[in-house]
């Protein structure tokens, strides 16, 4: 299980085990660098326990159950990380092992609890490296405190601004599809299938968030980046939205595409490695995989002149035809004839293509950015690209 499903699968069972949870979870990633034995995950989560029950004078419930719950995790994590670790640079989860990262252990406190400080940076290395992940964890969150507090409550945290952690921020909506969490006043009230469930350049989302269910799924538009440089810019916002309870719960990051596509392509070149076209496929199209929420998106802006560009996704086999294209048109043809003979130039780890590294040949976009895999010949690819006139 991966880290993200750890703290849902926890999260959602008991929201006052968040201090077993965070406390699990640091040890989690200094066990899978080598950094902690198990008697040191033993020592934090037991400390975390003994820590809430002394601050609140009582017992977490089912903390034992729970507690053994991460346990558990965090060990079949740890197992299959060191397995790999000797093989992969920087170990197996790519944390790492320098002190600055190190959790420190629970015995170079006395037997202390881990210290919260701790516990918030590696929250803060989970948000860089897993925004995806983190933004699961922000929804499972609300929906635990849905669970222990009801609805006033949830409300009432997340209705203020305060609640709002930089760039992420929850959002709730009745089963009428009104918004009734917010952290702006001014959108309480509204209907998602109105303007607020519609983005700056047209695109209905509101339909998309209404569809999800108790799964959960992914739904990118952009919107305002209440963080964002400047800010209140508008940017491409993904976001995790679960039906929970007769209510849908969501949150979700504002995607840096510089970092997003190589991740997203690399991703599906390893899918392509171990199960072929077969096996990319489905991750393409899984209903709460991150690219499957991106098709109907980028369908829209394909199909206006929104944005001055042409979102692309391609796999191309080794001899250039193209198997895969958002554009169905498009499969059949050659990649070259499509995006130029730079494309050759993609490499097992991936590269940025771009129109400058094209010739003056005719008919090739007059811009272009797309992130290239090539995994034993076969291409696999997303960016976008204008094509020239005429």
């Amino acid at each position: 299980m991966i880290v993200r499903d750890i703290f849902v699968a926890v999260l959602s069972r008991r929201r006052n085990a968040v201090g077993v949870v965070l406390a699990g979870f640091a040890f989690f990633v200094a066990a899978c660098s080598g950094g902690v034995s198990s008697e040191d995950v033993d020592a934090a989560i037991g400390a975390a326990i003994a820590e809430h029950t002394q601050a609140h004078d009582t017992e977490i419930v089912g903390a034992s159950e729970i507690a053994e719950m991460v346990r558990d995790e965090i060990r079949e994590e740890a197992v299959a990380s060191s397995r790999t670790s000797d093989s992969s640079p920087g170990g197996g989860d790519g944390q790492s092992s320098g002190a600055e990262s190190r959790v420190p252990d629970a015995s170079e406190d006395s037997g202390s609890a881990p210290d919260p400080a701790a516990d918030a940076a590696q929250l803060s290395a989970v948000r860089e490296a897993d925004p995806a992940g983190y933004t699961r964890y922000v929804v499972g969150s609300a929906m635990a405190m849905y669970d222990a507090e009801g609805l006033d409550a949830t409300l009432a945290y997340y209705n203020d601004a305060a609640s709002v952690d930089g760039q992420w921020y929850v959002f709730i909506i009745d089963g009428g599809g009104e918004l009734i969490g917010h952290y702006d006043p001014e959108r309480i009230g509204l209907d998602v299938n109105g303007w607020v469930g519609t983005d700056v350049n047209g695109y209905k989302f509101g339909p998309e968030i209404l569809s999800a269910d108790e799964n959960g799924k992914w739904v990118p538009y952009f919107y305002k980046n209440p963080v964002g440089d400047p800010v209140g810019d508008f940017e491409l916002k993904n976001a995790w939205v679960v039906r929970h309870d007769g209510l849908l719960f969501g949150s979700g990051w504002y995607v840096d595409f510089e970092q997003f596509l190589p991740a997203l392509i690399g991703e599906s070149a390893d899918r392509f490695r171990v199960g072929g076209l077969e096996g990319i496929l489905a991750f393409y199209t899984d209903p709460q995989g991150i690219s499957a929420g991106l098709i109907p998106t980028v369908e829209y802006y394909n199909s206006t002149d929104a944005l001055d560009r042409y979102f692309s996704g391609f796999i191309a086999a080794a001899d250039g035809e193209i198997l895969v294209h958002f554009d169905p048109g498009l499969v059949g043809t050659d990649i070259e004839d499509l995006l130029g003979p730079a494309v050759r130039n993609a490499t097992a780890q991936g590269t940025w293509i771009t129109a400058d590294d094209n010739g003056a040949e005719a008919g090739v976009p007059e811009s272009m950015r797309v992130w290239v895999v090539d995994v034993d010949g076969t291409l696999i690819g997303a960016g976008w690209y204008t094509l020239a006139a005429g």
